[in-house]
């Protein structure tokens, strides 16, 4: 009987750790100094990548994410994109909720490969859509998903409008022939 207590006492210790279930981290992160960090989209995008079983924000979450944390974030870190180009195509606004959802689907493509013949579109919701256009045209460019969603996340973060919409284009990561846009749908 002696020998029982202790038994019942691990197994009860461990029972909050059975019952425990993965939910997506909604929270707002915030430095010890009590800054607000801002909600990344290239880090949601990562994050996706890196673990496609995990759990991860739903698009709605990144949206409302980025909603509750861009009006109290300090300034981004202050890293130079020297390509990315926002609001370049007038007109071409395409709403940010359509946008995060084609983010959303290319990240879950993972390593299938993209190919561009001048023009392509990888995704498409409601009004936004994401696609690209080569830049070189003696090869036909291919690179993954991943870097699509990826360089769709970084003109998210930098090109995100008032009026909730956002439009803007910026070059594959790893492929520097192809450019990534988020723009209305219908334009190309």
């Amino acid at each position: 009987m002696v020998y029982f207590a202790p038994a019942a006492l691990a197994l009860l210790a461990l029972t909050p750790v059975i019952g425990a279930v993965a939910v997506p981290d909604t929270s707002v992160g915030v430095s010890s100094a009590g800054e607000v960090e801002r909600f990344s989209f290239v880090k949601w995008v990562d994050d996706m990548i890196a673990n496609p079983g995990g759990t991860h924000l739903s698009p709605e979450q990144a949206y409302e994410a980025w909603q509750t944390t861009v009006a109290n974030a300090t300034e981004p870190d202050g890293t130079l994109h020297k390509r990315l180009r926002c609001n370049n195509i007038p007109g071409g606004e395409a709403s940010v909720p359509d946008a995060v959802k084609c983010i959303n689907h290319l990240a879950g493509l993972g390593t299938t490969p993209c190919v561009v013949t001048v023009k392509s579109r990888f995704a498409t919701s409601g009004n936004a859509k994401s696609g690209a256009l080569e830049r070189e045209w003696i090869l036909t460019p291919r690179t993954g998903d991943e870097h699509v969603a990826r360089a769709a996340g970084a003109v998210m973060d930098a090109c995100w409008r008032a009026d909730n919409t956002v439009q803007g284009d910026e070059f594959a990561w790893g492929n520097g022939n192809i450019a990534v846009h988020i723009v209305k749908a219908g334009l190309f």
